[in-house]
């Protein structure tokens, strides 16, 4: 009795990626049901086609790949979600497995890893190393950073704006908020890490760039 191959959905803003990855894991019969580059899009593909795993990209151009994770685990919680990043944080890492991924993978690990990653998932297996997570999270209460894993796409790039020393209104401009609301953000930033004012806060952000990824 044969068995359905593997369903895969590949999410990640860069095509040459999205191709790479759809030539290797075809190659190894697994089926590749879908490629996207936006929220709006994948959500849209996954109303209408079975996915058994979805390799989701942590940093979509604009996009949070952790608030997309967190949509789709409450809406298709059937479907196993690996995290892809060129780079490892800490807080990514924690955020992503609270967020209730599968797995996380560097983008410049070996492909059978990749593929093995994937067909472990699609049996319902996690491969967060529950002592590798706590580490992390000693890590980040000991740095005051187990808090960005609760910041949403808009705070992180508040912060990171606010590092370059970029002003209310410049940062209002580039992510497309009003004035008064990117304020009211910064204050309860200022208020959620404890500091006093904005050059400190600044300070923090220089501090903790690679999380902000």
């Amino acid at each position: 009795m044969s068995t359905s191959p593997v369903s895969v959905v590949i999410c990640d803003d860069h095509q040459m990626v999205r191709e790479a990855l759809a030539n290797v894991l075809n190659a190894q019969g697994i089926n590749v049901v879908g490629s996207v580059d936006t929220e709006k899009t994948l959500l849209a593909l996954l109303e209408d086609t079975r996915a058994d795993v979805l390799l989701l990209d942590i940093a979509l151009n604009n996009e949070s790949g952790l608030d997309i994770l967190r949509r789709v685990r409450l809406s298709h919680p059937e479907t196993a979600v690996v995290m892809l990043t060129s780079f490892r944080s800490a807080s990514s890492f924690v955020a992503s497995y609270q967020a209730g991924a599968s797995a996380f993978v560097l983008k410049s690990g070996d492909s059978s890893l990749l593929v093995k990653t994937i067909m472990d998932v699609s049996m319902g297996l996690n491969l967060f190393n529950r002592e590798e997570v706590r580490e992390s999270l000693e890590e980040l209460s000991l740095r005051g950073l187990d808090l960005l894993g609760t910041l949403d796409e808009f705070d992180r790039a508040i912060l990171r704006l606010l590092g370059t020393g970029a002003s209310d209104q410049q940062i209002a401009e580039a992510v497309f908020l009003n004035l008064q609301t990117v304020r009211n953000r910064v204050s309860r930033m200022l208020k959620k890490f404890g500091y006093e004012n904005r050059t400190q806060l600044a300070l923090f952000v220089s501090q903790v760039a690679d999380e902000l990824r």
